[in-house]
């Protein structure tokens, strides 16, 4: 972990002083000399694909900051990685572009691009695949634009009812396709999450961010009401898709909003500098859930406490299912050098 405020003025990250910061979480990580090294005992080789995920909200200050996602993809260049064997992506192009993702696919340049593409785009969304064994679970959902499986009324543009025409599976959508970005083989995933509270599941984190970003049909997957929901877990369990080939997950900590709604707001967020490397992200999302604990106690000057958030479900059904420990006292955190 690295914690250090002088990494942003204000809630402006300083690249030069990041791209320092990532390499130090590398080494520090691994125990070796350089971040050459580091990621080669991660896994990554340099004639590896390496999908990095980042999270993007529709806000820069509420998801993965550009400048950390930046120096990841320089230090895997560093590292041998050719650039355009490097992609940041997430699921939606509306909400990269305002996150300052704009969609970017260029010869010999690091590749940014979404699953879905926005209705006005000129670069096709990476979509789903349909030869990939999907993920399932009994809860149904709602199939929407961008789902693989969703077909538009050919008479009104309006989705399939139960009565109109389509396969059963397009009406019964059980059914959860990964993208066709990290389903090949010689595909490593890099997951940058962030420390971003969400008042449906607690934290959008390193696992929600990476599991609901990595498959379709993810409206009916989270169960906010349950004491324990595994959904979560068993897709960053997933075997032989993202268990075995995401080799690091990154928690961007810069900015910690620790309470509110979805947007940014300065009221609940403040700027510890806060960076955390591991291999295992239900802890960093405990670890990150701790602090928001503790913000909520004292917000501020003129802010009453908040209710805490107690119990996330989805961070103690993975930890159940073994995506990671949710705990604190089993979780050994060492200072990046």
């Amino acid at each position: 972990m690295i914690e250090d405020p002088s990494l942003l003025t204000n809630f402006d990250p300083k690249p030069d002083r990041i791209k320092t910061a990532i390499s130090a979480l590398l080494t520090t990580l691994t125990e070796k000399s350089t971040p050459s090294e580091a990621w080669q005992a991660l896994g990554i080789s340099p004639d590896d694909i390496v999908a990095v995920k980042v999270t993007a909200r529709g806000d820069p200050r509420t998801g993965t900051r550009r400048e950390v996602a930046d120096a990841v993809a320089a230090s895997l260049i560093a590292a041998g990685v050719k650039p355009d064997q490097i992609t940041l992506w997430d699921k939606r192009e509306v909400d990269m572009t305002k996150s300052g993702y704009p969609i970017r696919q260029e010869p010999n340049k690091v590749q940014v691009r979404a699953i879905i593409a926005s209705a006005a785009s000129d670069i096709p969304g990476l979509g789903f695949d349909p030869d990939c064994t999907p993920y399932f679970n009994p809860t149904m959902g709602q199939l929407i634009y961008g789902d693989l499986k969703f077909q538009p009324s050919l008479m009104d543009g309006l989705p399939l009812s139960s009565g109109g025409s389509g396969s059963n599976s397009d009406k019964i959508p059980y059914w959860s396709y990964f993208t066709k970005l990290i389903t090949p083989k010689q595909v490593k995933v890099v997951n940058i999450g962030s420390m971003t509270s969400d008042p449906d599941v607690g934290i959008y984190g390193c696992c929600i961010s990476l599991a609901l970003g990595s498959v379709d049909n993810s409206r009916r997957l989270l169960k906010p009401n349950a004491d324990q929901d595994t959904t979560v877990g068993d897709i960053l369990m997933s075997d032989p898709l993202l268990k075995p080939k995401t080799v690091l997950h990154i928690s961007d900590g810069l900015i910690v909003k620790f309470a509110g709604g979805k947007e940014f707001d300065a009221n609940y967020s403040y700027t510890p500098g806060l960076l955390l490397a591991s291999t295992d992200p239900v802890a960093m999302d405990v670890l990150a859930l701790a602090r928001f604990e503790k913000k909520r106690l004292d917000p501020g000057v003129g802010i009453p406490p908040i209710p805490k958030i107690g119990k996330v479900p989805h961070l103690e059904g993975a930890a159940l299912i073994g995506a990671g420990t949710s705990n604190l006292e089993k979780i050994q955190l060492l200072p990046a050098k």
